[in-house]
């Protein structure tokens, strides 16, 4: 059987090429379908329900991508086999080609074989359902494609996050924290130097200089991040969402990502509609660490080896000492700079796929020493020796067992079908639903984000002054944030809603 057809989306192609290659977004479009997963060797293994004439079938099958042309196309070769029904085969060439700007033209042929009771049923019928199950999935894609680009629109320029500015210490003088009162006692100042931190070491002229100059740069590389959409954010229900989205590359970190992020996690630092933020990346990976193919350019020499080496401390200081909570989510890949992003983060919720390496010894590099700091806090002094020698890579279940991870989404366990005499003798299971760690790391944000934000900021500060800040606690900064809790309208909020039997509604006042 052949079949071909094509479809408009409005979308770029490289958009379009993400979606194509985003379990999530497959599992809503395949008719049918109940999971998706990636193997350790790119190919997915999916669980699909179908339908043809009297004959319904569940078929186990893995799909692999030959030929990859991003984001220009590939072959699709699956196979799968629904026990009795029958079996099936499929090669599907597709193609992507970008008309007009914001427009993609994706067609396809597939050719397809069919065996088993599926054959018996003839080649009409066959085709028909087949030509069903196509429009469908389209029509679903479209619909996905349609959310996507409106979430785009809505999405926080450099204007709305305040970091069209020259400089990231203008873009952090007002800090507030959930609120609109100054925060004068609590607002942290990421302009400030490290050896302005107390019991940190003083630094030298040249080092101070070049750090004044890395974080000079963050609000306009944050603008180019931002304007080019390698970094998107988006703002719901008091949830912001950073996505690192760069999928071709596994969400590598290029120089404007690590430089324009400080700016724009001040921004969101500073508005009162946020209460939580994620950290996640485009596709199937969080993030494979530095975009190692421009080093070439932007850490050529010595000099700017170290100020590139600056740029993701400062990247990664700037989310660790973020006064709302942090939530990574990671599925896929997260190597090298990816580990220090998440870990950077105040829980790690990762997907079962997840795979997670510091490679430096690798590459002849030394870990930093603020990643040092923050894997020694969370797995200990021997786990990390073993991470940092071994440069092995580790997977979601062992990482979450050694504390590098907080949370395994795993998915509920599989049902088995027919009635309750057919589930005693061992009928057989159903596939497992899918899991996205989104969903849950939503979850546990919207909890949080009913709590009160000082008293968050407040314990966030202190436990990270205790466990992995340089230069240990600041006590007197820690006391003025209890008291300014205390004295707060939203502690007196609390008191009420209590005595009231309501929820409290908190404004971080």
């Amino acid at each position: 059987m052949e079949m071909s057809g094509d479809v408009e989306l409005e979308t770029p192609r490289a958009r379009a090429w993400a979606s194509l290659n985003d379990t999530g977004v497959l599992v809503r479009c395949i008719p049918g379908c109940e999971s998706m997963t990636v193997d350790a060797d790119g190919r997915y293994r999916a669980t699909v329900v179908s339908r043809v004439g009297p004959i319904k079938a569940r078929f186990e099958g893995r799909v692999s991508l030959e030929d990859v042309d991003a984001p220009n196309g590939y072959t699709l070769v699956a196979e799968g086999a629904g026990g009795a029904a029958g079996f099936a085969k499929a090669r599907i060439d597709v193609r992507l080609e970008e008309p007009a700007p914001g427009r993609t033209r994706l067609g396809w042929v597939m050719r397809a074989q069919i065996g088993g009771k599926l054959a018996q049923l003839g080649s009409r019928m066959i085709e028909s359902a087949a030509r069903k199950s196509a429009g469908e999935f389209f029509d679903s894609l479209r619909a996905c494609v349609a959310e996507a680009e409106a979430a785009r629109a809505g999405a926080w320029t450099a204007e709305r996050l305040g970091v069209a500015l020259p400089a990231v210490e203008a873009a952090t003088q007002a800090g507030t924290v959930g609120g609109s009162a100054p925060a004068a006692a609590h607002s942290r100042d990421i302009t400030a130097p490290p050896s302005a931190r107390p019991g940190a070491r003083a630094l030298s002229p040249a080092l101070a200089a070049l750090r004044a100059s890395v974080r000079a740069a963050s609000g306009e590389q944050a603008r180019r991040a931002l304007e080019a959409g390698i970094v998107r954010v988006a703002v719901r229900d008091g949830i912001a969402t950073v996505t690192l989205d760069r999928p071709d590359s596994r969400n590598a970190m290029t120089l404007d990502m690590w430089g324009g992020l400080p700016a724009i996690v001040a921004g969101l630092e500073r508005d009162p509609a946020v209460r939580v933020v994620l950290l996640a990346g485009a596709g199937r990976d969080f993030c494979s660490g530095a975009d190692i193919a421009e080093f070439g350019t932007v850490r050529a020499t010595a000099a700017q080896a170290s100020a590139y080496e600056i740029a993701v401390d400062a990247c990664c200081d700037a989310i660790a000492e973020c006064a709302k909570p942090t939530i990574a989510v990671l599925r896929g890949y997260c190597l090298g700079g990816g580990v220090h992003l998440a870990m950077s983060c105040d829980l790690r919720i990762a997907a079962p796929d997840a795979v997670l390496g510091i490679p430096a010894a690798r590459l002849s590099i030394v870990y930093g020493v603020g990643g040092t700091r923050k894997l020694l806090a969370l797995v200990g002094v021997s786990q990390a020796k073993r991470i940092l020698f071994g440069g092995e890579r580790l997977g979601a279940a062992e990482a979450r067992a050694i504390g590098l991870l907080d949370e395994v989404v795993e998915a509920p366990a599989p049902r088995v079908e027919g009635g309750w005499l057919r589930r005693l003798l061992g009928g057989a299971p159903a596939a497992a639903p899918a899991v996205d760690p989104l969903e849950r790391a939503t979850v546990l944000a919207r909890a949080w984000a009913a709590n009160a934000p000082l008293s968050i900021a407040g314990a966030k500060y202190i436990l990270n002054g205790l466990a992995i800040r340089d230069g240990g606690l600041d006590e007197d900064r820690a006391e003025a944030l209890i008291e300014r809790a205390a004295g707060s309208d939203d502690y007196r909020e609390g008191r009420e809603a209590f005595a009231q039997r309501r929820a409290p509604d908190f404004q971080g006042r």
